[in-house]
């Protein structure tokens, strides 16, 4: 039998750091194979101790106004982001750096539910605005014509998808469909928790009778309102 060495034995590719060095490369500065930053990309700030490996936090960049200039880049960030968190996200994540960063506290809109109902702000929006070292300048937006041929593929999954849908009856309700690569399911319904057919009923007679008492409860306190108007517009008249 062959006994096995360290050199025999094959080594992990860490694909996370694959792909984090592609990325940086792609923006910043090029990534060695001993995957050994170069000095352009060391930190320009003290980094902390905590490590995040799985952010949570959501950044979208935002097109720039007629003020801002190349140089700058504008993201909505959540609220309880600091400017010392977006540096850090940007740096360790796109090897981007942040010089100079303002934050921008904004009310939300007002959203009203329905013609009859009041109005209500919605939650704040926060907004970063950095200063980068390179200037970027967002791409032209595409024609219509562009981006109708962009969606033709996503356009004909779809119609695959409602074919699918519709033609599924009897054994095949639950057949995955081909379109999106299966994406979409359907998937099979998961486990449920094993209950006896008496404790079953049991449970379903005691909610039908709760829902009886409430409905019982809410119609003699309709009776009572009534009532009690009927006996202040009789006090009324006299």
């Amino acid at each position: 039998m062959p006994r096995l060495t360290t050199s025999s034995i094959p080594k992990a590719v860490n694909y996370s750091e694959k792909i984090l060095n592609l990325t940086r490369s792609s923006i910043g500065p090029a990534v060695t194979e001993s995957e050994t930053v170069t000095n352009e990309l060391l930190p320009h700030f003290r980094v902390g101790e905590k490590q995040v490996f799985f952010p949570k936090a959501r950044i979208i960049l935002l097109r720039p106004n007629a003020k801002h200039t190349p140089y700058q880049a504008k993201f909505i960030v959540p609220k309880s982001f600091n400017k010392l968190d977006l540096r850090d996200y940007l740096f360790h994540l796109y090897g981007l750096r942040a010089l100079n960063i303002t934050t921008q506290l904004l009310h939300g809109r007002y959203v009203r539910l329905s013609a009859f109902s009041g109005r209500f702000r919605g939650p704040q929006i926060k907004k970063m605005t950095i200063e980068m070292e390179q200037p970027f300048i967002w791409p032209e937006e595409p024609e219509k014509d562009e981006v109708s041929r962009w969606n033709e593929k996503f356009h004909e999954q779809l119609n695959k998808y409602k074919e699918e849908n519709q033609m599924s009856v009897g054994s095949d309700v639950d057949k995955p469909t081909t379109a999106f690569e299966g994406a979409l399911g359907k998937y099979a319904e998961g486990s449920q928790p094993f209950i006896p057919r008496f404790w079953k009923s049991e449970i379903i007679n005691k909610r039908d009778k709760a829902d009886k008492k409430i409905r019982y409860m809410e119609q003699l306190s309709k009776i009572d309102k009534f009532a009690k108007d009927a006996d202040l517009n009789h006090e009324l008249r006299r």
